[in-house]
């Protein structure tokens, strides 16, 4: 009897999971370092992201923001934390999946007191194993199935997000760089015919009033390089941290090409946002597994059978055997409060639903109708930068044979910087909005360079 009772608790012992202690701190400080160049070219290559293309990276090349983007997807902590989450949901589909356990009873019963002599002691055992699991294990594996497709497409939104988020931040950091330095050249500019100006103010050749006007501008534009040099710095410890890197890492970043604008009328652009945006297909697979858990609930409210054998010897020595039958009566029906919940969460959900669709179109429209205006006016400042880049390399030309003014050509340059800032400043808007577009509709990345 030993060799089978040892080999049965074996068996048993066997299915059992081991605990690991896993320490927190020195692993979490050595997860900061990120993934190396050789890491991340090989899960580029092996990417398989919706709207998202597998691409070669060449670190030793300045990066593209497609290159860029695809590294956050990689390496970005916050979607390392939800890849993790999604390890969870998956893990709960195969608990879904688990049969019950059997319930084993043992008893034993010692006759003692008035007439116990000659009595043996009373044994009983058995089993006994839940029917009902069996007819909800299905609605059990479905719900958990959507539950984790939810965790799945959301995770999968969160990259599409965060990949074109990435996309900006390497705009950004270019084009607040290209700001700065006209800011600077400017600046130095100014500088450089400050003391002429002061000469001529002297010999009452110009106005006090110009001069100071000039004063007022150079320190207007200084303001101006000091607050974009703050936000350059701040957007470029803002790329490193979406790409896993630490703040003060270098990062070489690739020109942008121009970036081509979502097409489209916003209604055609909402239709397609609704069957292609992962976080709306998320909703469905959560709304899916809500339907699923009211009609699991509804089922609840049903009495559930337990089937099992018994056996028992009593204290005259008797032995008997037989089956047991276990059955909860529903006579108070407390699982009323579990339907009313699992049918509320479902109304929740599809108002939650309702609620992100509604979002989603005034999303789209307005953000179509801010490309076509800064696409607008764009196209007006071009027109006016050309003229007047034309107008300053005559200028040059006129100040350098002394035909024209100091203030004359010193005016002429100023506005000549004015439009380059705000031109530089309309393409990173323009960036942002197209961007935010491209996200919102689910537009597929472009097989050109970003």
């Amino acid at each position: 009897m030993r060799t089978p009772a040892l080999a049965l608790a074996l068996a048993i012992l066997s299915g059992c999971a081991a605990y690991h202690a896993k320490p927190l701190r020195a692993p979490a400080l050595a997860a900061l370092k990120g993934p190396s160049h050789r890491a991340l070219v090989a899960a580029a290559r092996a990417l398989r992201v919706p709207g998202l293309a597998s691409l070669p990276l060449d670190f030793r090349k300045p990066l593209t923001g497609k290159e860029l983007g695809v590294i956050a997807v990689i390496a970005d902590p916050a979607l390392r934390a939800l890849r993790a989450r999604e390890r969870i949901a998956r893990a709960q589909v195969f608990a879904a999946g688990l049969l019950p356990d059997p319930v084993v009873r043992f008893g034993a019963l010692k006759p003692y007191g008035v007439g116990a002599s000659g009595r043996s002691v009373a044994l009983s055992d058995g089993f006994l194993w839940d029917l009902s699991r069996l007819v909800t294990r299905s609605m059990d594996i479905r719900m958990a199935r959507e539950r984790a497709a939810q965790v799945r497409y959301n995770v999968a939104w969160r990259e599409w997000v965060t990949a074109n988020e990435a996309r900006l931040a390497a705009r950004q950091v270019y084009w607040l760089e290209a700001e700065w330095r006209i800011a600077r050249k400017a600046l130095a500019l100014l500088g450089h015919h400050e003391p002429m100006l002061a000469r001529d103010a002297s010999r009452h050749l110009i106005g006090g009033r110009q001069l100071l006007f000039f004063q007022a501008a150079q320190d207007a534009l200084r303001m101006k390089a000091a607050a974009l040099h703050r936000a350059l710095k701040a957007a470029r410890i803002t790329l490193n941290g979406q790409l896993g890197l630490p703040p003060w890492a270098p990062l070489r970043i690739a020109r942008p090409a121009p970036l081509h604008g979502v097409r489209g009328a916003p209604r055609s652009l909402f239709r397609r946002a609704v069957s292609r945006r992962l976080d709306l297909v998320a909703l469905v697979a959560a709304y899916r597994s809500a339907d699923e858990a009211l009609l699991r609930a509804v089922l609840d409210q049903y009495p559930r059978l337990s089937l099992g054998a018994a056996g028992a010897r009593n204290s005259s020595g008797v032995n008997e055997a037989g089956f047991q039958l276990s059955l909860v009566v529903p006579l108070f029906n407390a699982n009323r409060g579990a339907v009313a919940i699992a049918r509320a969460r479902r109304a929740a959900l599809f108002q939650d639903y309702v609620a992100r669709l509604a979002k989603a179109r005034a999303q789209i429209y307005q953000l179509d109708t801010a490309q076509a205006s800064l696409e607008r006016e764009l196209a007006g400042l071009r027109g006016r930068r050309a003229s007047l880049a034309r107008t300053a390399r005559a200028a040059r030309a006129a100040r350098a044979a002394h035909a024209l003014g100091l203030v004359s050509y010193l005016t002429l340059m100023q506005e000549l910087t004015a439009v380059e800032l705000k031109m530089t400043a309309l393409r990173l808007s323009r960036a942002a909005t197209t961007l935010a577009l491209a996200t919102a509709t689910a537009t597929p990345w472009s097989k050109g360079r970003p």
